[in-house]
């Protein structure tokens, strides 16, 4: 597999946007839940937050791959608006140094502690004008939610899927 110009999701026929989400089906440490989610970056980059080295990550297409089993699902998830998707993969671009620590915390406006699919949310919330809550469930400065991945996945159309090999 190659970093070809077309940008094309690995073993299908499927073109990659900024915005979309990657999911992934895991159930393992990594995640201590169901899923993992990715958000592709205007550059085709896929970034997300796990426990492993640094914890805000900007990985090309084969080694996001790497960080999953073989024979492991992965279902592409796309935004309808391409404008909001857009501007979700600037924002996450712009903001995954910020990522200092992987935990589970329910403070949605911590950029420093943060998860894969929390930060899936922010990238949506924070970069579209508070618009898009992908939670569906309101937002303030005191919010004390968790985000899982499973919400991320339901929030969002899907238009394909792949196995890992």
């Amino acid at each position: 597999m190659t970093d070809d110009p077309i940008h094309q999701y690995p073993y299908t026929q499927v073109l990659m946007k900024p915005g979309d989400i990657i999911y992934s089906h895991k159930i393992a440490l990594s995640s201590f839940m169901v899923g993992h989610t990715g958000i592709v970056g205007e550059n085709y980059r896929i970034y997300h937050v796990n426990r492993w080295g640094k914890k805000g990550h900007s990985d090309s297409m084969p080694m996001y791959l790497s960080r999953h089993q073989k024979g492991e699902r992965l279902t592409i998830l796309r935004n309808e608006n391409e404008e909001a998707a857009r501007k979700a993969a600037l924002w996450a671009k712009q903001n995954i140094e910020k990522v200092k620590k992987y935990t589970f915390t329910r403070d949605l406006a911590d950029f420093e502690l943060n998860y894969c699919s929390k930060y899936i949310w922010q990238a949506y919330y924070f970069a579209n004008e508070d618009k898009i809550d992908l939670t569906g469930r309101g937002f303030d400065s005191t919010s004390k939610k968790y985000v899982t991945p499973t919400q991320i996945y339901k929030s969002f159309k899907k238009i394909g899927s792949f196995i890992n090999k």
